[in-house]
């Protein structure tokens, strides 16, 4: 093949993907996104008005998206979707999830989403020590993590049923 076919065939390639990113985010095409919660912002004046529970499900939402964001620089290979970003991201999802299950006190899935949380913060402890061992981080980073994941092992000590 010359420079030419090939670049032609990188090129529309990149739109297809464009493309198929474009409709995937689109409302009711089965994103990855679950909207449970209204679809308004945090910036909306009249958020005060909304229950505890709609928010901590717009909270859920909003980490839903900064996960997918992050899987799609993975999948891309673009160096913004990294593991141990990743597994943090997914991480914090859990952690949200943990306050709308306290919230609602639903003890199952309090206890799923503290056992999804420890595993998410494990993966990120195990990248950031592989990053650190490429002189990619510090060892202030690997030991925040390590922390995180000692927290999170705590509260799901604290949590589990007896």
């Amino acid at each position: 093949m010359n420079k030419t076919t090939l670049l032609v065939a990188c090129i529309l390639f990149l739109c297809g993907g464009l493309l198929a990113l474009h409709l995937a985010a689109q409302p009711g095409s089965g994103s990855m996104i679950v909207n449970n919660a209204p679809t308004s912002s945090a910036l909306d004046p009249n958020v005060m008005e909304r229950s505890e529970k709609e928010l901590l499900e717009q909270k859920i939402v909003v980490h839903q998206r900064i996960v997918l964001q992050l899987q799609t620089y993975a999948d891309a290979g673009d160096r913004r979707g990294n593991a141990a970003r990743l597994a943090e991201a997914r991480a914090n999802l859990a952690a949200a999830e943990i306050e709308l299950y306290r919230h609602t006190g639903e003890q199952d899935k309090l206890h799923a989403a503290l056992i999804t949380r420890v595993a998410h913060l494990n993966e990120n402890l195990r990248a950031t020590i592989v990053a650190f061992n490429m002189n990619a981080t510090t060892m202030e980073v690997v030991s925040e993590a390590e922390l995180q994941l000692l927290d999170a092992l705590l509260e799901q000590k604290r949590v589990a049923p007896r």
